[in-house]
This record gives structure tokens, C-alpha cells and sequence, in this order.
């Protein structure tokens, strides 16, 4: 009666290790990669405006300050690229009545819906940031033309105003 539990026990064992070995030698492996793609090059020019007297106004344009023309130009490898741009000119309000950044499309790709010399968006004390979609993949460039009105300082104020300029594929 022993050896016949034993023959069973054996019997068993072997099945169990063939069942299990079957397991072992049915896994498998896969690799999942993806390439991410730069859509877009930014490159931009820093701008130096000069003095401006209190309550005075004066507008910029690339034509009286020349550090305004191509601010910003990018190089888009696909089409419908977000280009953001994000201000702080609303940190400003406390010294100036009037600050606004208008980006103007200098060179735009040859299908583009867009025409050169119209404008591509506003910044203003109350509106900082903006987006502009490109449309079409290719060449951009922008100009910017800035307009500001002092208002009264204690003593000299140095302001400087930043743009983030981003460029995505989304909204």
C-alpha cells in the first residue's frame, strides 16, 4: 500500500512539474518606444526702449527702434503650432497708464490664412497673454510694436517687461 502512494505521489509530482513548466515557458516580452519630436525652434531678440518722461506716450515700431524688428522668429515643423506668449506687463499697471505689445506677422510660411504686416496679437496691462496658431509649417516671423504712457515716479523707475514665448502642440 505504501509503494502505491508513493507511485501516485510520483505520478502527481510529474504532472505538477509538466503543468508548471508549461508556465514558466509561455512568458514573453515587449518593449513599447516612442520618439518624441521637437515641433518647433524659437529664437528672440531682447529690446532695450529707452527713457520715457512722466505722463509722457511714445510708440516703438521697428522703424524708431530697430531692436523690434524679427523679435521673435520660429521655424515649425508642422502645422497648427500654439505659439503662447506670456507676459508680466500687468505687473506694471502701478507705473504706466498705457502698456501694450503688438506682434505683428513680419514673414509668414506661403500657404498660410495669415497676411504680413497684420497683426498677430495684443498684450496689454489687462490682457498679458495671448496665443497665436500657425497655421502652416514653415518660417515665422514676428515684429513687435509697443506703445507706453508713463505715470507719475518719485525717482527714476528702470521697468522691464518679459515675454515667455512657448510654442505647442496644443491649445
Amino acid at each position: 500500500m505504501k509503494k502505491k502512494i508513493i507511485g501516485v505521489f510520483f505520478i502527481l509530482l510529474s504532472i505538477f512539474i509538466v503543468f508548471v513548466s508549461a508556465f514558466v515557458y509561455e512568458t514573453a516580452q515587449q518593449t513599447v518606444a516612442q520618439t518624441i519630436t521637437n515641433i518647433a525652434t524659437l529664437n528672440l531678440k531682447n529690446s532695450a526702449l529707452g527713457n520715457i518722461e512722466e505722463g509722457e506716450t511714445i510708440s516703438y515700431t521697428k522703424g524708431n527702434a530697430t531692436n523690434l524688428d524679427a523679435a521673435i522668429s520660429i521655424m515649425t515643423t508642422k502645422q497648427n503650432v500654439y505659439l503662447h506668449l506670456n507676459s508680466d506687463i500687468d505687473s506694471l499697471s502701478t507705473h504706466y497708464s498705457t502698456y501694450t505689445i503688438t506682434v505683428k506677422f513680419f514673414t509668414i510660411p506661403v500657404d498660410s490664412d495669415y497676411s504680413e504686416g497684420t497683426t498677430a496679437c495684443t498684450l496689454t496691462l489687462t490682457s498679458p497673454s495671448d496665443v497665436v496658431i500657425l497655421d502652416e509649417d514653415g518660417s515665422w516671423v514676428f515684429d513687435f510694436e509697443v506703445t507706453t504712457t508713463a505715470q507719475s515716479v518719485s525717482e527714476n523707475y528702470l521697468a522691464t517687461a518679459t515675454i515667455v514665448v512657448t510654442a505647442e502642440s496644443t491649445p
